[in-house]
């Protein structure tokens, strides 16, 4: 795997007065809002330092950096959800699922259509301009620069030339976080410099590396993947690539996961990416999976505390002595 470029402009100052602790947002299409119920639900007992995004995760964590009022960031980005680009998508994604239960004459008959569709699609270097997420950006207040956040907040991007995964937390947020959302061969990737930038789930689906290279010194990761259906009726090639793919994504989602210090899993995985009516429900997995882990959490920062403390009391002997 290729080394991680740290673009971090100014990582929090290492003071251990206190443990910094980060929060890592997954991507999910919505089944990412569910960070915003784990948000509302750490935010209560515990100060958030820091806050790295991947793809959805990246939209929720720069909001909420920008304007660290969860309640209005669940507001405003429940409404962006009514908007009719996004129902026409949710309402898609549900007839392809529909057309499965078909005779299976007119499911083969629908089967050849999206070959072809595919395939003069697959002429085309993306399926979208890019032009289409502009209204998500503008409604979610994101046309604006990194200077102007109240919250530490980065988001993860791999450069498609060198397979270097690079964080983003300078410039033009809009951009940074157009480049997280990425999708190879769906939105065209971001040019930044000589870098060309696409979503950082591709290898970094939560982003835990690029919350300590900010300074966190607790990391919290929330994983939103998709749960695999391995009773699923592989029917042709198609199937067989997905599940593939799904097999590898979740792995290695599970390899990132395992370097945070606590994670939360929101019980969302049965939801589709693009079924928007559900946010609200996953809003509410994100609180509930997010309240079950606080005695857990608050155990592991005391002992990382005292930790640092006998770290600091006596360098020399290192932490390995039991606290």
């Amino acid at each position: 795997m290729k080394k991680i470029i740290t673009e971090v402009s100014n990582p929090l100052s290492r003071d251990r007065s206190r443990i910094k602790v980060a929060l890592a947002l997954g991507g999910g299409g919505v089944r990412g809002t569910a960070h915003i119920g784990v948000i509302r639900a750490l935010a209560e007992f515990l100060p958030i330092d820091i806050i790295a995004g991947t793809s959805m995760g990246a939209i929720i964590g720069a909001m909420y950096a920008l304007n660290p009022d969860i309640d209005a960031v669940e507001k405003r980005l429940l409404s962006l959800l009514e908007h009719q680009q996004l129902r026409d998508i949710e309402r898609l994604i549900a007839a392809h699922a529909y057309e499965e239960k078909k005779l299976i004459i007119e499911a083969l008959l629908s089967f050849f259509k999206r070959m072809y569709l595919l395939n003069l699609r697959a002429i085309k270097r993306w399926v979208f301009s890019g032009k289409e997420l502009a209204f998500i950006f503008d409604h979610c207040g994101l046309d604006t620069d990194f200077s102007n956040i109240k919250l530490p907040f980065s988001c993860m991007t791999v450069d498609l030339r060198t397979g270097e995964e690079v964080i983003l937390d300078s410039g033009n947020m809009r951009e940074a976080v157009s480049a997280s959302v990425a999708l190879p061969g769906v939105f065209p990737p971001v040019r930044r410099g000589r870098r060309l930038l696409i979503d950082g789930g591709i290898v970094s689906s939560v982003p835990v590396e690029a919350a300590r290279a900010m300074g966190a010194d607790f990391v919290i990761g929330i994983g939103v993947e998709a749960a695999i259906d391995y009773d699923k009726k592989l029917g042709n090639g198609l199937d067989i690539i997905f599940q593939a793919d799904a097999i590898r994504a979740s792995k290695l989602a599970e390899m990132r996961l395992q370097t945070a210090d606590c994670v939360i899993r929101p019980d969302v995985g049965h939801v589709s990416w693009a079924n928007f009516s559900r946010a609200e429900e996953c809003i509410r997995e994100g609180e509930k999976a997010a309240r079950e882990v606080i005695p857990e959490i608050r155990e592991k920062i005391a002992r990382k505390r005292r930790e640092q403390l006998w770290k600091g009391l006596f360098p020399f002997l290192g932490v390995s002595q039991t606290v």
